[in-house]
């Protein structure tokens, strides 16, 4: 008889260990049921990740670095890696987050998919914070805009600085001496790639007691402002540097960048006095749209669509 009690209890010890195997066999089997959604959400988790430093690498090389080499934009055959910010040449060091309209324009969505790679797609615009002007739409599609199938895009988001117009050459405060005075102000570069992609304005403003009336700016020797500019208390006076009006010997045309020479002359009494500026601008802005607060630094959006074609 305790035979038979000690085989009873081994009896119960088996059975209760089949019921606790059958919620462990149950849990096993629907893990390995839907082992294929796990290992494609992790597989999807890990592609996420991969693609958001792909595109935070992206957007920092493009807006924290000028490129290499640093003037890649005066002549884009010899780019390496693209970059937008300015340089600064005294401490040669980039100038973060602060981009140059040169670089801005002259960049192309190949370059930006160069450091993308391949795998990706994108779409990225930067457009005025205050106005929504876009100065900058590039993209791996035709018309720059985010693939409609793609499953999961990663969006990543800066402020930078950018000013419109880019004030290329200046010589201010210039005074009269009651005769004849020729000034050679700076120099401004320009070449065939420049010169397409890019007008150049004549920007006279008198700023004296008395208005400027006998001024005169040349460019290569070739007079774009002259006295009759200044007739009926016209201030400022605004000259577009058109080849087509002034002469293909007004700009700078060769393959490499050249320097454009500035000369003044201002045949005035010491009340007169002027301010003379060259300033760059997207080619087709009309004369209307050019002023000095064009090239006044505003705050920018510069926003990067990222997806894995």
């Amino acid at each position: 008889m305790a035979l038979l009690d000690r085989d009873s209890r081994g009896y119960a010890l088996s059975l209760d260990l089949l019921l606790a195997l059958i919620p462990l066999t149950l849990v096993l089997g629907l893990v390995a049921a839907d082992m294929d959604n796990l290992m494609y959400e992790m597989q999807d988790v890990i592609y996420r990740g991969s693609t958001e430093r792909v595109a935070a690498d992206t957007m920092n090389t493009l807006l924290t670095t000028p490129g290499d080499p640093n003037d890649w934009e005066k002549d884009p055959s010899t780019l390496k890696v693209a970059g937008l910010a300015r340089y600064d040449n005294s401490s040669k060091q980039p100038r973060k987050y602060y981009l140059l309209p040169q670089k801005v324009v002259a960049i192309t969505s190949p370059q930006i998919q160069d450091i993308l790679g391949e795998e990706y797609g994108f779409s990225m615009n930067i457009s005025s914070i205050n106005s929504g002007t876009n100065v900058l739409l590039r993209g791996s599609r035709g018309d720059a805009s985010v693939d409609p199938a793609a499953k999961d895009v990663v969006r990543v988001e800066r402020v930078v600085l950018y000013a419109s117009y880019e004030i290329v050459s200046d010589a201010v405060n210039i005074r009269g001496t009651g005769k004849p005075l020729t000034i050679e102000g700076n120099t401004f570069p320009t070449n065939i790639k420049y010169n397409e992609i890019y007008d150049y304005y004549v920007y006279v403003n008198s700023t004296g007691v008395t208005p400027v009336t006998s001024a005169w700016v040349d460019i290569n020797t070739v007079t774009v402002v002259k006295p009759d500019d200044f007739r009926s208390g016209v201030n400022p006076v605004i000259k577009l540097i058109d080849p087509a009006e002034y002469g293909s010997d007004v700009l700078k045309n060769q393959t490499e960048l050249l320097d454009n020479d500035v000369t003044i002359r201002l045949a005035g009494s010491p009340t007169d006095k002027m301010n003379v500026f060259i300033i760059q601008v997207p080619k087709g802005t009309p004369i209307g749209e050019i002023s000095l607060t064009g090239a006044n630094t505003q705050r920018y959006r510069a926003t990067l669509y990222v997806w894995v074609r």
